[in-house]
């Protein structure tokens, strides 16, 4: 399941900054939502382990 996250929070953030380059409604927002889609993918197993590790 957490691979599922991490998958879809990953293409989905590539996608967003991929599609920045050719939005010509607000591309910076677009760009922005992309970078902390993937921010967000790398946090997913980092947060998880720490988690795992308390246990």
């Amino acid at each position: 399941m957490l691979f599922v996250i991490y998958l879809i929070l990953l293409v989905g953030g590539m996608v967003l900054v991929g599609l920045s380059f050719a939005s010509p409604i607000l591309p910076g927002l677009v760009f922005v939502a992309g970078v902390l889609s993937i921010s967000a993918a790398v946090a997913v197993p980092i947060t998880a382990g720490v988690f795992e590790q308390r246990k």
